[in-house]
């Protein structure tokens, strides 16, 4: 009798955990519907009640990072920016303390970090510029068919190549040999992204930013005037096409 129960007992344990594993799938996978619709809320919601169910989920980790991320990009409100920079981060290094293989680890912590250092101030963004690079660069060893870890090494070349003189000082003063970037590099690393995903706004804008620092003025008008043919979906996608429309009227 006794063994019997023991049996019965271990089922129901074993059973239980693949319940559990089936809906935490379960919520994964309508939170993805959700994401995929721009619900950014509803995915969140169900990312945090995927969450309680199983905390070390990486699959669920790493979104949490990419939610938080996505509430600060659909706002223009800095209170707003700042705390969920700050909240996804901390995702990003729970993904990377929890699986340090897996891409969207690295590539939210590249992502993030690069947030904060932005947050922070100048002398920040530079420190934290190498860790951008390391991670994201990770992030293509392991997925090279993710398009957005192209998106965040154009940005991240764009952004050392376009610093200001005083920027370029501090830049000196945090390190005796600055990062390398080129805005050629930043070129070539947005053509990629827009290779792996051609309908995302963000890509043709800083393109076109890069083709305007390369004194390319036909170039950028027509890969600007490309961003504004993709239909804009999300607040974030109106905010880059008004800043499309100011760039075409400068040039």
């Amino acid at each position: 009798m006794r063994l019997i129960y023991s049996k019965m007992i271990f089922i129901m344990i074993v059973f239980g955990s693949i319940v559990l594993s089936q809906s935490v799938s379960d919520l994964l996978a309508k939170a993805d519907d959700k994401y995929d619709a721009d619900n950014f809320k509803g995915n969140f919601d169900l990312l945090k009640e995927a969450e309680k169910k199983d905390p070390e989920n990486i699959e669920v980790i790493w979104r949490l990072a990419r939610a938080h991320f996505d509430f600060s990009d659909n706002t223009d409100d800095e209170s707003v920016i700042e705390e969920n920079i700050y909240a996804g981060f901390e995702y990003a290094k729970r993904a990377l303390e929890t699986d340090d293989n897996h891409p969207k680890s690295h590539k939210w912590y590249g992502i993030l970090i690069g947030r904060v250092g932005e947050i922070e101030g100048t002398e920040q963004k530079i420190k934290n510029s190498y860790k951008v690079a390391e991670h994201t660069l990770r992030a293509i060893e392991l997925d090279p068919e993710d398009g957005g870890n192209y998106h965040v090494m154009g940005r991240w070349h764009y952004t050392l190549s376009d610093l200001s003189w005083i920027e370029r000082k501090i830049a000196s003063w945090v390190y005796a040999t600055p990062p390398e970037a080129s805005f050629e590099e930043a070129r070539d690393y947005f053509s990629q992204a827009i290779e792996k995903v051609p309908d995302e706004i963000r890509n043709y804008l800083w393109l076109g930013k890069t083709l305007i620092g390369l004194d390319d003025e036909k170039g950028a008008e027509e890969t600007l005037r490309q961003a504004l043919k993709i239909p804009a979906t999300t607040r974030s996608d109106r905010i880059l096409q008004k800043e499309v429309g100011e760039l075409l009227e400068d040039l």
